[in-house]
């Protein structure tokens, strides 16, 4: 390798890139942040692969070079800063799996980059449907387009570039949003009740409250005085013990309710659905008055669902569980990226590189479980943020911490900053289960899990479930998975055999047409056969495109398929005739037909599309298509 001094300008720069991004990349990654497809992992993700493809076009490394760029980081800088030390084997992990990612999409996406400046005439910039149309169709990332851009000289801003980016992209491939439901919130709530309102919560120590005055009341976005009978509306209560939606826990539900006063008059009853808190310090219950009346100045008993809330409690105590459980596990890279604590569910979202192995899955539950039979009590102590964190409480990344803090402890096994709602001691929890693990982006897992009652039912839906299993297949619970092993086994045999059965009947049957003169055409001196074998899957598809080949010797073979609404091709063509009728040029021709695309090699090439009704007319359109090419 030739020394910094003596490389020209431009290796200068690539090399520069390479050490400023190493740095930013492993500390990165100590720090949590994985290279993922938003956010500040987007990030990260770019200004690796930015390094990637310096090192790789312009110093024209070969294989794998970026993580030891990074091992150097941690080699200089790790006595500084010990944590980098600490995660050293997981940083070269992570930037490994990147570089590999990354590195079949960079010789693809260079091959096609330097195709589309071959075609663009000189001092011009490329269509930005056609730049699209590499990042669309094969891949190539976007910041690797802006990067040949800037080495071209075309200095765009990133705001233009993107939002031109994203039109030509939406024109290629449009989204199709799907209905949602989300929460219901006031997107404006009023700025004097904002400024004036504050409620002090009591659900630490209590679940009703009983001499709460009425301070507030909002209906449809404005103050109001007075909610009658039927009325939905928002109530704030100078105390309370309903807790506000914070830290991933849900919203308390229950009821406000106090007997009237007046002779005469119903007494008030209204059912809080949500609580939720739209500034700081102020709690705002979500009701529907079912009885009765709530004016500004009333005194209420305001009482929480103590079924539901035990269930949160029971879930959010997990949870700090689990993160415990997983960096034991898994390892100490292992962060908190996200959660929902939810009456019957809980969901935790982590930083990890790979599936959970079923053994990790079971140690995970095995642990969290161990505490819960230990039945320790919860600590529960409200100290400065600094002094928590200096005492070993975990923060999470993102998340702002100012002032005292709550600091949820269960003794000798997990230390959090949290202001949730928990349980007295571990024991209360009862049962934990994890019922799934998830990608949810890369680098990114999601455990959903259940306690209490919910994993009791899980257990008792389980115990049912296997039970009639055995039951129908008429074995014991032992010799189940045997029988269910063997069956599959049976069931694999007898679709390969029908499977071995359609492709000769088809075989047999496009042979003796294409013996006839049925199938098989003469286009301008090329035999072309076109039939559709809809019988097949596309493994037997690609068997019988094979098979139809060598009988005909030289020519081109197309065959199509619909199936379960959705239509697709393949194409063949002998070797002798690939530089004249490439198959992956008549694939898309054929393949818009259909309503899709395709693509391939030029021996063999295949597509798809959404309307199988028009599959005949793809294949019928062949013989014209080739025609065309042959006399061209």
């Amino acid at each position: 390798m030739s020394s910094y001094d003596s490389l020209d300008e431009q290796k200068k720069f690539a090399c520069r890139v390479i050490a400023d991004h190493a740095r930013a990349t492993a500390f990165s990654i100590a720090d949590g942040i994985l290279p993922a497809n938003e956010g500040r992992n987007y990030v990260l993700r770019k200004i690796m692969r930015r390094a990637i493809y310096q090192g790789r076009h312009t110093l024209g490394f070969e294989g794998l070079f970026f993580h030891k760029v990074t091992n150097f980081v941690v080699d200089q800088m790790g006595e500084a800063y010990p944590e980098l030390e600490t995660h050293r084997e997981f940083i070269a992990k992570m930037v490994k799996l990147e570089e590999e990612r990354f590195g079949s999409t960079l010789t693809v996406g260079l091959q096609k980059l330097d195709e589309l400046w071959a075609r663009t005439p000189t001092g011009e910039v490329p269509a930005y449907k056609q730049m699209a149309s590499l990042f669309d169709t094969f891949g190539v990332p976007r910041d690797l387009i802006r990067v040949s851009l800037e080495e071209h000289d075309f200095q765009i801003p990133e705001e233009e570039f993107n939002r031109l980016f994203d039109e030509a992209v939406r024109e290629l491939q449009p989204v199709i949003v799907q209905p949602g439901t989300a929460r219901l919130r006031i997107t404006t709530f009023p700025p004097s009740v904002i400024v004036s309102a504050r409620t002090e919560f009591k659900g630490y120590d209590t679940t009703r409250v009983e001499d709460s005055k009425v301070i507030s009341l909002l209906q449809d976005e404005r103050e109001v005085q007075l909610l009658n009978e039927g009325d939905t509306g928002d109530v704030v209560l100078d105390r309370t013990p309903f807790y506000a939606e914070s830290g991933g826990q849900v919203g308390d539900s229950g009821k406000i309710f106090e007997p009237s006063l007046t002779v005469g008059q119903p007494p008030l009853v209204a059912t809080v659905l949500d609580t939720y808190s739209p500034a700081q310090g102020l709690i705002v219950h979500k009701v529907k008055i079912e009885k009765g009346s709530i004016t500004v100045g009333d005194t209420v008993t305001a009482e929480v669902d103590v079924e539901r809330r035990d269930a949160t409690r029971r879930n959010h105590t997990a949870t700090h569980l689990v993160h415990a459980a997983l960096r034991e596990v898994l390892g100490g890279h292992v962060k908190q990226a996200g959660s929902v604590v939810h009456p019957n569910y809980l969901r935790f979202d982590f930083n990890h590189y790979q599936p959970m192995t079923d053994e990790e899955i079971e140690e995970v539950e095995r642990l969290v479980n161990e505490q819960v039979l230990r039945n320790v009590k919860v600590d529960t102590d409200v100290m400065p943020v600094e002094e928590a964190i200096r005492g070993g409480a975990m923060a999470l990344f993102g998340e702002k911490y100012s002032g005292m803090m709550r600091v949820l402890t269960v003794p000798g096994f997990s230390k959090e900053l949290c202001g949730g709602t928990h349980v007295r001691a571990t024991g209360d929890i009862g049962v934990f289960k994890i019922t799934s693990d998830e990608s949810i982006a890369s680098g990114v897992r999601r455990i959903r899990a259940v306690t209490g009652f919910d994993a009791y039912e899980r257990f008792r839906e389980d115990e049912k479930l296997i039970e009639e299993a055995a039951a129908n297949l008429r074995t014991s619970r032992a010799e189940l998975p045997n029988v269910i092993g063997k069956l599959q086994d049976e069931l694999k045999k007898a679709r390969r055999e029908a499977e071995e059965l359609k492709l000769k009947i088809a075989s047999g049957a496009i042979s003796t047409s294409a013996a006839n003169g049925d199938e098989a055409r003469e286009v301008a001196g090329v035999r072309v056969l076109a039939k559709e074998a809809s019988g097949l899957d596309a493994a037997g598809m690609r068997q019988l495109s094979d098979t139809l080949l060598d009988r005909i010797k030289s020519g081109v073979v197309v065959i199509g398929r619909a199936n379960d609404g959705k239509a697709s091709l393949i194409v063949r063509t002998s070797d002798d005739l690939t530089k004249r009728v490439p198959a992956g040029q008549v694939i898309k021709e054929l393949a818009p037909i259909i309503g899709g695309k395709g693509g391939g090699k030029a021996d063999m090439a295949e597509g798809g599309g959404s309307q199988p009704d028009k599959l005949g007319q793809a294949l019928q359109a062949s013989f014209s298509v080739i025609e065309r090419m042959l006399e061209s």
